[in-house]
Parts: C-alpha cells; structure tokens; sequence
C-alpha cells in the first residue's frame, strides 16, 4: 500500500500547531511493531478534564476540550483496541510530553464507565515525526 503524500482521504488528528496522520500510524503499527511500546495499562489520570465529561466551574472557562461524539463513543467504540499516543516535540527540539492521536472517543467512554486504564501504543520518536504532518 502506497500511502497518499496529500493524506487525503486520511484521520488526521489536530491539535495546536501539530498534526499527525492516524492512517499513516496504524500502517507503521500493522507492519512494524517497533515503531511502539506498548502499554497494557496506560492510566487515563486527569484526562477527563479535556473531555466534556464535566463543565467548567461556574464562571470559568474551559481553553482546551477534545471534542467527542458522545453517541459513537457509547455505543461504537472497541475498548479493547489500544489508543496511541505519540511525544509532541516543540521547535527547539524539546519534548512537550504526550498526546494521544488517536482514541479519545474510547477514553470518554472508558472514563464514563469507570475505568482508569486502557491499553496504548506509545509511539517511538522516529515513528511519531513520520507520522506528523508539517504546517
């Protein structure tokens, strides 16, 4: 499979100034187990506060929130199947720490449900810099 140089037709996941291509991780993950660690439990600690699992305190304003459609997460998501996660680097080089590129209509559901972990695909650097999408 020749993956499209466009990503047209691909998930791309945007956050800020980053972008990844999800299409393009989970050919690296199919292929190439090496490109990632994985994580049977990778805790989902204060990730609801990204989440619109609970409004903001009265009279403040929530800046970041992933937006989710809450129907699908409920009743179309494979908890099963890990999410994954790759490092954001920032101009200088330096780690900016986590993000998960893929998965957070699982983390909602897994969060509402109770559950604390899920399993995760922690994506290597070389990996995580093949998928990103410059700006």
């Amino acid at each position: 499979m020749k993956h499209s140089p466009s990503h047209s037709g691909c998930q791309v996941f945007h956050f800020g100034a980053w972008r990844w291509c999800v299409t393009r991780a989970l050919e690296l993950l199919e292929v190439h187990e090496s490109v990632a660690t994985f994580h049977e439990h990778a805790s989902l600690a204060g990730m609801d506060e990204l989440l619109p699992l609970k409004p903001a305190p009265e009279g403040y304003l929530k800046l970041v929130e992933v937006k989710v459609d809450i129907e699908y997460a409920m009743t179309k998501t494979d908890l099963t199947k890990p999410i994954i996660v790759a490092l954001v680097i920032g101009l200088s080089g330096e780690s900016l720490g986590p993000m998960v590129i893929d998965g957070w209509h699982r983390i909602y559901r897994a969060l509402s449900e109770g559950r604390e972990t899920l399993p995760a695909y922690l994506l290597n650097p070389a990996a995580a810099e093949a998928i990103r999408i410059p700006l």
